[in-house]
């Protein structure tokens, strides 16, 4: 590793997870690219089943905390609909930063269909969420590994989610996830096992981590159909402490990973054990 201070890409950090992530590496020493599509505070709304609601975080608002902790920070638009945009918003970070130690998979598409049964979906609401949720992230993966791949070293953190890999624990709109939200994370969730068994021996670290029921700013806001994840959530600060930590000790690389290579680090089990949690966080038994 090079002795500047070290560096992170982390997509979706205008509120949430991704916002929690960039300042909680911001305070530990780590300069930090941010993106998002809410440039300035009071520019998001949610449309939720009990009307529209104005969402707090901009870009503007965690650049100027991370700014605040002495951190440098870069902050990029991107819209993960606009294919064009995607592998240039790498290159900013890349040139803004100087160079890039570990990317951060945490932006996701937000937009209908995931209170929806699969019948009631239609196909363009697929094709947006598997663009937005897995073809986008592979073309931000492809463009940051390759520069990781040049320098001999690097990390790759995907936020992963239970809807790709387990049984529905409730109906859409019930609390649990639609068709379109299963299986794009489901195609995301095989991104760093992948690049883990090609690209190990080159110096690279993927992992999935894997955040369980987090109390977002979105969640809060969505009402009825979130009310489960808003009253059991965790709050995003400890999952992005908890993120952070997982990404500083896998930027030593491979040979002093905590976890296999490849491997799903659930992150409030982890923030558990650190005492950053009152408990694991697990969704609760539907019986």
């Amino acid at each position: 590793m090079t002795a500047t201070r070290p560096t992170a890409l982390v997509t979706g950090a205008s509120r949430g997870i991704g916002r929690a992530t960039a300042i909680a590496l911001a305070e530990a020493g780590w300069d930090v690219a941010i993106t998002a599509r809410t440039v300035h505070e009071g520019d998001a709304v949610h449309q939720s089943v009990d009307g529209d609601v104005a969402l707090p975080g901009s870009l503007d608002d965690t650049s100027a905390r991370i700014e605040a902790l002495g951190g440098h920070v870069v902050p990029i638009v991107m819209d993960l609909l606009d294919r064009e945009c995607l592998a240039p918003a790498v290159d900013i970070a890349i040139e803004g930063l100087g160079h890039l130690d570990t990317l951060v998979n945490n932006a996701i598409y937000v937009g209908p269909g995931n209170d929806h049964r699969f019948l009631d979906i239609d196909a363009d609401i697929l094709d947006r969420r598997v663009l937005g949720n897995l073809t986008s992230q592979l073309d931000v993966t492809r463009r940051a590994l390759a520069h990781m791949v040049e320098r001999g070293c690097g990390t790759i953190v995907n936020l992963t989610s239970p809807a790709g890999y387990a049984a529905p624990f409730a109906l859409p709109g019930k609390g649990g996830w639609g068709m379109p939200y299963a299986v794009s994370k489901a195609g995301f969730h095989r991104i760093a096992v992948q690049v883990a068994f090609e690209y190990g021996d080159r110096g690279i670290v993927a992992l999935n981590a894997q955040p369980g029921m987090v109390a977002t700013e979105r969640i809060m806001a969505v009402g009825r159909s979130r009310e489960l994840i808003a009253k059991y959530g965790a709050p995003p600060e400890v999952i992005g402490r908890t993120l952070a930590h997982v990404v500083a000790a896998a930027n030593d690389g491979p040979e002093s990973l905590p976890w296999p290579n490849g491997d799903t680090v659930e992150l409030q089990d982890l923030a558990h054990t650190l005492g950053w949690l009152d408990g694991p966080g697990r969704f609760p038994d539907p019986t």
